[in-house]
């Protein structure tokens, strides 16, 4: 199986929307605009990466993505950008630039299963779950600068959250595969990381654990519908007490902030639109 055709079969064919353009006004100075997003590919460094770019550009991923993320009203253009990081499996944000490595699309790829899990986890889910959570992590850290959004606590945490968000923002069924997806390599780095010896430099971190931010995530998706998300206790793992006491508070502080934060920087008249149009294709072929 040619698993860098399959990624990007799947990152690929995610969604079918359309964009437009408005102004933003809640802000001074020229008007923030929606259709800000450009995407690039940086042609690979490493020859094996060849085979994940030309995917990339035969299922025109630059155009889908620009259109997912066009609602947003952004002062100025924001570049996504895929190339690579001299090994480094890595996605990160600066200077008005999202960067996602060839690497960390390998690393997604190979952490997937190889077939369906005994928890009903296919393979599909494992790989576009994380990949659109990558993504949206980053460009949360960029709406947070260029929007000049207000964080309290650590960064990392709330870009977690704003792509946390956004997934269940998705048809319920699509927001299912997109959590579990996520979530399951978000257990398995948790899972590594337990095996090591945890340092005190660790804590330091300005990232939560692996653990810690596997449990947010679960505990966010339990918080937006217990029984949807059931499964997050009895087989992700989430602490009873938590999931009935702590996790519907955490979640409705977490859409209350989008809300007061984020969504008068959103088109909604575009926002409904792309809501309406967006399309996963978990089945796609192996």
């Amino acid at each position: 199986m040619k698993r860098p055709f399959v990624l990007a079969a799947l990152i690929g064919s995610l969604v079918t929307l359309s964009g437009c353009v408005a102004t933003d006004p809640l802000r001074d100075g020229p008007p923030a605009k929606t259709d800000q997003v450009r995407v690039v590919y940086v042609a690979p460094k490493e020859e094996k990466h060849q085979a994940i770019l030309a995917m990339l550009r035969e299922r025109s991923v630059d155009e889908r993505l620009r259109e997912l993320l066009s609602p947003i009203r952004l002062p100025r253009r924001l570049t996504v950008k895929f190339e690579g990081c001299d090994g480094v499996a890595n996605a990160y944000y600066e200077d008005d630039a999202v960067t996602i490595c060839y690497e960390y699309l390998e690393f997604v790829l190979h952490s997937a299963p190889e077939q369906t899990t005994p928890g009903g986890l296919t393979p599909a889910n494992a790989l576009i779950g994380p990949t659109v959570d990558v993504i949206l992590h980053e460009v949360g850290h960029a709406v947070f600068d260029m929007l000049e959004i207000p964080v309290l606590g650590r960064e990392e945490d709330a870009a977690d959250l704003f792509s946390a968000y956004i997934l269940l923002q998705f048809d319920p069924a699509d927001a299912q595969h997109l959590i579990r997806g996520t979530a399951f390599l978000g257990a398995k780095e948790a899972a590594e990381a337990q095996k090591k010896q945890i340092a005190i430099k660790d804590f330091a971190d300005e990232h939560g654990l692996p653990a810690q931010r596997y449990f947010t995530l679960l505990c966010v998706a339990y918080g937006s519908d217990p029984k949807a998300y059931a499964d997050a206790v009895s087989r992700g793992g989430l602490t009873k007490e938590r999931a009935e006491e702590s996790c519907p508070g955490e979640y409705a502080a977490l859409e209350r902030a989008f809300r007061t934060l984020i969504l008068p920087h959103v088109d909604q008249a575009l926002l409904k639109e792309v809501r309406a149009k967006v399309r996963f294709q978990f089945d796609a072929p192996k």
